[in-house]
């Protein structure tokens, strides 16, 4: 398997929590389009859509213990640049 497919399925694990509260926020908001939590709540799912995943993993390799952390997080980057995420 390759890094793009490896890529690839890593998007789609990560778009599928996305587009499903997409589709959850667009149902309830077409139930009651005057509400304006609705506003704020969308706002909330295009912000944790723009963040990219992985920043997530680099503040939680970020806590371990300093030789351990940094090993991963250089891992971590030759991981993405081989599935091509970074460049």
């Amino acid at each position: 398997m390759g890094g793009k497919q490896i890529g690839a399925i890593i998007g789609l694990v990560v778009a599928i929590p996305l587009l499903i509260g997409l589709f959850s926020w667009t149902i309830k908001n077409a139930n009651d389009s005057g509400n304006p939590n609705n506003l704020d709540e969308g706002i909330d799912i295009i912000t944790d859509s723009a963040i990219p995943w992985w920043l997530g993993i680099f503040e939680w390799l970020a806590g371990l213990p300093a030789i351990i952390g940094a090993g991963l997080v250089i891992g971590f980057i030759f991981f993405l640049k081989w599935i091509g995420e970074i460049r």
